[in-house]
């Protein structure tokens, strides 16, 4: 399909961006009245008296709610102006000055949190015990959790004057690896293949080995070149988490990562736990690999090639929504009220267009219409990538709709949930629909690289971190070698035994850009459990599944995250949840099993 200008695409496939404002010049008025509104400060008369008593807070909570919501909808519609055509200089300029309108307001209300921090346990219980203030009770809560982690303000200052100093580990790796490091190229047959990080994924599912190979070791070698300086780096980011953990009173680095979220490192605990009890079920699937590939043994360049290829193309826009209403039916009426008027509203930015940002993503807010931009290409991933997205969009829809707004977001630790609940009710009914053994492996084979690569090694990853950590908090130095030993051993008590451990595979941590943002990944494979079981108990037919499920997109963050899930029958800190999603991915591995010896792979 050839690359259109925006104006020759059909309205019925742009998103309805004029819902939230007219036209430009309406946000024009919008913005200066804003920017007139902060410059004149409507918070100045706050700042020192937040002691002063509850009606004072909620006050300022009020004001503070109305200024930040129509800032909100100003920067939604920027920033969606912006990368439905990127070439519009117009449009980059509305994102710039929202996003310097945002900045400005922050710095307007930066007082409230030190303030509200530095009063009194007794000023505290009576906040929170005051029916002024019932709405903000769970904020309150949350932001006094921080209290007992709070330096004096002359530390505090010291730590926020030092925080770019000490983000430069995490910043010099990524400028290493984005803009210094030259991969190089190799050749194969006559052709010429660059080295990127970006063309790597490329050619790793490549199905001449010989690709795969030399991209393997043109791009970790490169790493391997300078690990004595990624190592120095990645070491001094571990020893800052430390310091930084201990300045703040926590028992570990762990514990002030996941304190952010309220989460108990129970939950991470169970995670390992959990997907140790299914290692069993990935070296079986290791196994499978190889003996589709015919190799002795799976080398680290033949983790994500395809087993099985089938046309999965020819799903029109029109096609591929009804495929979705079909595959996510088992959510019920009010689920399939909510996709119809999604398409009706035209929430979805459907087609390519020049200029237009790639990728494709859910935005909006508790003030406005969800909305979807996508670059459908009329393949089952297009229809697949939708079903995810409109699953966040409903999330946000449901949550909005059902909580006040300061509570109408949901955090990060659940965010994926709802997106991979509609990816895996998809291709579920295309697998119960298919009576073709060769598209059925397809499917399954790519469900089953999801779940490999979100739970399975995403959690190798946060054991990684966990142990890298660890051993500075008992005093351990890092380096290259120490580093790679316990990478090394991880890959290979993951993968199992027909998993052919190299050195370049164990030193794979030196090109990981998430390890700088600690304690983050976990979050991945915990996500992907919840929403494996939530859809296993939705298709299955358990009772209260589907209404527990949706009791869960009401919920935005008016509980902590391991409350709203614990509400909807899920227990993260039990290692039986995530060890139900391992007998889910099992299963799927003999399904594929089956699958390829239909189709006469096997």
């Amino acid at each position: 399909m050839a690359v259109r200008d925006r104006e020759l695409i059909e309205e019925a496939f742009k998103w309805s961006i004029e819902a939230m404002y007219e036209s430009d010049e309406v946000w024009e008025k919008e913005y200066q009245a804003l920017r007139a509104l902060l410059q004149d400060d409507p918070f100045v008369d706050f700042r020192a008296h937040l002691a002063d008593g509850a009606e004072r807070v909620s006050e300022f909570l009020k004001i503070n709610l109305e200024v930040t919501e129509r800032l909100q909808r100003l920067h939604v519609y920027a920033h969606m102006k912006s990368d439905q055509d990127t070439r519009v200089a117009s449009a980059q300029s509305m994102n710039s000055r929202a996003s310097t309108l945002f900045a400005h307001y922050g710095e307007r209300v930066s007082f409230f949190i030190p303030e509200m921090l530095a009063l009194s346990e007794e000023t505290w219980a009576t906040y929170l015990a005051d029916e002024r203030l019932a709405e903000e009770r769970h904020a309150l809560d949350d932001l006094l959790r921080q209290k007992a982690h709070t330096r004096s303000a002359e530390t505090e200052g010291v730590l926020a004057s030092l925080s770019d100093a000490l983000s430069g580990p995490g910043q010099a790796f990524r400028q290493f690896s984005n803009a210094d490091f030259d991969f190089g190229s190799f050749e194969v047959d006559g052709t010429v293949y660059p080295v990127s990080e970006g063309s790597y994924g490329v050619y790793v599912r490549n199905k001449d080995r010989r690709v795969r190979y030399e991209a393997y070791a043109k791009l970790f070698d490169t790493y391997m070149a300078h690990k004595n300086g990624i190592a120095t780096l990645y070491a001094a980011n571990v020893k800052r988490n430390v310091t930084m953990a201990n300045v703040r009173g926590f028992a570990s680095a762990r514990h002030a990562s996941l304190h952010r979220n309220n989460i108990p490192v129970s939950v991470y605990d169970s995670l390992l736990e959990g997907v140790h009890h299914g290692l069993p079920h990935l070296h079986r699937y290791t196994d499978l690999r190889a003996r589709v590939l015919g190799l002795e043994k799976m080398a680290h360049y033949d983790r994500t090639v395809s087993l099985a290829e089938a046309d999965l193309s020819g799903y029109d826009y029109e096609k591929g929504y009804e495929m979705i209403l079909t595959g996510l039916a088992p959510l019920g009426a009010a689920y399939q009220e909510i996709l119809q008027r999604a398409r009706a509203e035209r929430w979805v930015d459907v087609y390519e267009n020049k200029g237009k940002r790639s990728g494709a993503y859910s935005t909006g807010f508790y003030g406005t219409r969800p909305y979807i931009l996508m670059n459908y290409q009329d393949d089952y991933n297009s229809v697949s990538t939708l079903a995810h997205e409109l699953g966040h969009s409903v999330h946000t829809y449901l949550s909005s709709r059902h909580q006040l707004p300061q509570y109408s977001d949901y955090s990060i630790f659940l965010a994926e949930i709802a997106s991979t609940v509609n990816e895996t009710l998809l291709v579920n009914h295309l697998l119960r629909e298919s009576t073709d053994p060769q598209v059925k492996a397809a499917l399954l084979d790519q469900q089953i690289e999801t779940i490999m690569g979100t739970i399975f090694r995403q959690t190798q990853f946060a054991e990684y971190e966990l142990k890298a950590h660890q051993a500075v908090e008992s005093g351990e130095a890092l380096t290259h070698e120490s580093l790679s030993k316990i990478f090394g051993e991880l890959a290979q008590q993951y993968y199992g035994p027909r998993y052919d451990l190299d050195e370049r595979a164990a030193y794979e941590w030196a090109r990981i850009p998430h390890f700088y943002n600690e304690f983050y990944v976990f979050q991945y494979a915990t996500g992907l459990s919840a929403a494996l079981v939530f859809a296993d108990r939705i298709l299955k037919g358990e009772p209260g599944a589907v209404d527990a499920y949706m009791g869960f997109l009401k919920s935005g963050s008016s509980a902590y995250p391991l409350d709203v899930l614990k509400r909807a029958g899920l227990d993260m800190t039990d290692p039986s949840i995530v060890q139900r999603a391992m007998e889910i991915f099992g299963g799927l591995v003999g399904e594929l099993e089956n699958a390829l010896e239909a189709s006469k792979v096997l």
